[in-house]
Order: structure tokens, then sequence, then C-alpha cells
């Protein structure tokens, strides 16, 4: 009875390993697709418009170097892309980067325009976990427009946080001015 047990434990622990070298595999293998169709998704035409508007394409930042240092020095930051229009002329910078305070559902991350002039264009949330009608009302031009034509040279403190919905708000800016501080210490 006993070796019947150890026996059913030894099959169990081989398909448990086959099945996690499997989804390792798979995982790896389609990693590449994933970060393609997440590029794909941003430049969708809605995105463009909301983040800058007049552009229809973002470019990765010719300045890599600059980039891997943007991001061994701040956790939150994620990709810094060249907004262009369709003489390819460049509109400014888009940061795209994660919140520093966490929203009722956990982190957000956004696309956050700014000018050449340094001026937020425009904000657009990648992705969010809070809570549908509540939290996700951050994502409405109805708040996130408050924020565009705004100075990126320095923080914003005052905005009109979403009554009831102060964490998810909190969030939000937090992001937006993890962005300002990006572009005010790397590319101003």
């Amino acid at each position: 009875m006993k070796n019947n047990y150890v026996r059913l434990g030894g099959i169990l622990f081989i398909i448990a390993a086959i099945s996690a070298g499997i989804l390792a595999w798979l995982n790896g293998a389609t990693s590449d697709l994933i970060a393609k169709n997440e590029a794909m998704a941003s430049m969708d035409p809605a995105v463009l418009e909301a983040v800058m508007p007049g552009a229809v394409m973002f470019n990765e930042y010719e300045d890599t170097a600059l980039v891997d240092k943007i991001k061994s020095e701040n956790d939150k930051f994620v990709d810094l892309l060249t907004a262009v229009d369709a003489s390819d002329n460049q509109l400014g910078n888009v940061v795209r980067t994660w919140s520093t305070v966490s929203g009722y559902g956990g982190d957000m991350e956004l696309f956050v325009g700014v000018s050449t002039e340094g001026k937020i264009t425009g904000v657009n949330v990648v992705t969010h976990s809070e809570t549908s009608g509540l939290g996700s009302r951050t994502t409405e031009p109805e708040f996130w427009s408050q924020f565009v034509g705004k100075d990126a040279g320095e923080g914003i403190t005052d905005f009109d946080a979403i009554s009831g919905v102060t964490k998810s708000s909190n969030s939000f800016l937090s992001a937006v001015n993890n962005a300002i501080s990006i572009y005010s210490e790397y590319l101003k």
C-alpha cells in the first residue's frame, strides 16, 4: 500500500515537472510576440490621439543608453518613445511608466505625452486593476484631460480627484508625476 502512494507521488511529480517545463518553454517562445502585440496596441489611433494629438506613430527613443540609465535609476519607468506626425516630424516624447503609489486595485501603467515645448499633451492608461465604474473612471477623458497643458517641468500637486476614488486618483497622479520627473531629469 505504501509503495503505491510513493509510485503515484512519483508519477505526479514527473507530470508536474514536464508541465512546468512546457509552460516555461512556451513563455520564452511567445515573449517576443507578446511584446510586439503590446507595441502594436500602443499604436491604436485612439491611443495616439489621446497621448499626442497629431501623432501617427510612437518610435523607440534613439538614445538607448539614456533609456537604460533611466531604467536603472527608476524602477517604475517602462519605456521612452518619440511621437512623430505623418511627415516624420517629432511632436514630443511619450513616457510609459507605472504609478509610484498603489491604487485600490494596485499600480496603474500610463503613457504620458510631453510636447517639444515641455507641456503635457495627453495621458492614456495602459493597464489598471481598479474597480469598474469607480477607480476605472480615471481612464476617462473627463478626469485625465485636466493634466493636458500642464508644465512638465514641475510636479503636479493641485488636481481634482474623483469623489470617492481618492486612492485611484492618487495612483494616477503618481504615475503622471513620475513621468514628469523623468522628463525633467533626463529630457529637459
